[in-house]
């Protein structure tokens, strides 16, 4: 490559990498500001709007629960034919054995008919010696269990096959149940989608201020979805990665067991010191675990329960975003990708010696309490 070539490379590269460097935080702000006005938009609406919306908003989420629910239902149907396709394949090879046997057996049965039973006799009364009696006495012995041997084959197959045809109707019943399923569905959906279509005619002369409301709300709601099992894997790795010292957990050691708790306010501070996502922020309540991200208008309220040797998992109850209640499938949405879990194991590290386990977690004003306990039951020293 010549200089002259090698500088026009150079420069191409330069003009690109500027390009990208310009367009590129253009596009990033641009996005900002959209979602900027969305909020602004949603939050400026009044108690009546907001009302309407609710309602819309609500009949959005179990249309949505409804497609889903139909495309598990679609998919389930596909397996369940697929099922019947691949036992009607084995019932038909199975048949085609069943067929060849009988064959064989008709052939020996006809050469035996042919043959009779005096000429076996035959062949013994004619042996010249012992040794060449015995020889045919096994011979016939041989064919006798070759045929009892086909015999017990054929029966088996005839019961395999039975089983088979047995498992093919209750396979055709379970899809049809399913397709059943799938069409209540659809009227379901159907029903979902009127009643929206009436609620927004009633609207009138409001109806498309309200459409472009519920088109917003589906928006940031897509987005929210999106980033929330981010928001959850980064808190489960930030929580493994031994940021927690023995002072954090506020370890007590008693005779059998050891107890802690982990404040509100600590909790807190190491997720916002090591996050680089949205804050989110944990709210240790009486009986209840309360998880919001302040710039989504996300909050969701449930427990933790313990999941395993030393890990426990945020089991959500009920949640709301913009204030706006969500419905089960909305937040089965959320943890779509897998639910939030906290490994205690990865948290106390070295802190503890022994093969323990959690036995119990609960949560009260600011704090999330824990019991761990060892596995054998106790009674070693923790020295």
């Amino acid at each position: 490559m010549n200089n002259v070539t090698r500088n026009k490379a150079i420069i191409t590269i330069a003009l690109i990498i500027i390009i990208v460097s310009t367009l590129l935080p253009l596009k990033v702000f641009g996005e900002v500001q959209k979602v900027t006005e969305l909020e602004d938009k949603l939050s400026g609406i009044t108690e009546e709007e907001k009302g309407v919306l609710e309602e819309l908003f609500k009949l959005q989420q179990e249309i949505e629960g409804m497609e889903q629910q139909e495309r598990e239902a679609a998919a389930e149907i596909d397996k369940q034919q697929l099922q019947v396709q691949n036992l009607e394949n084995s019932i038909q090879g199975e048949q085609s054995e069943y067929t060849l046997q009988l064959g064989i057996l008709k052939q020996v049965l006809i050469d035996y008919q042919r043959r009779g039973p005096a000429s076996y006799l035959e062949i013994l009364l004619n042996a010249k010696n012992l040794s060449e009696f015995l020889a045919s006495l096994n011979i016939i012995k041989d064919i006798s269990h070759n045929v009892k041997d086909l015999l017990t084959s054929i029966e088996d197959s005839k019961t395999e096959l039975q089983s088979q045809r047995d498992s093919l109707v209750e396979q055709k019943l379970l899809l049809e149940k399913s397709r059943e399923k799938l069409q209540k569905k659809l009227v379901a959906k159907e029903e979902l989608q009127e009643e929206r279509e009436t609620y927004l005619t009633s609207l009138q002369e409001n109806r498309s201020f309200y459409e472009e409301q519920l088109d917003l709300i589906a928006q940031m709601w897509e987005d929210c979805t999106t980033l929330f099992p981010e928001i959850a894997a980064e808190l489960t790795q930030i929580i493994e990665a031994g940021h927690f010292t023995l002072e954090d957990l506020n370890i007590a050691f008693g005779l059998f067991s050891v107890q802690g708790y982990i404040s509100e306010e600590v909790f807190n501070q190491i997720l916002a010191e090591n996050s680089i996502l949205t804050r989110t922020v944990f709210r240790f309540q009486e009986e209840k675990v309360v998880i919001e991200v302040p710039d989504k208008h996300l909050s969701l309220v449930g427990n933790f329960i313990v999941e395993g040797d030393m890990a426990i998992c945020f089991e959500v109850q009920e949640g709301t975003f913009y204030d706006m209640p969500l419905e089960a499938t909305s937040l089965q949405e959320l943890f779509g990708k897998g639910p939030f879990v906290i490994d205690f194991g990865a948290i106390t590290g070295d802190m503890l010696r022994l093969d323990f386990t959690l036995s119990e977690v609960w949560s009260q004003e600011e704090a999330l309490n824990f019991i761990i306990i060892p596995k054998n039951g106790g009674g070693e020293s923790y020295d």
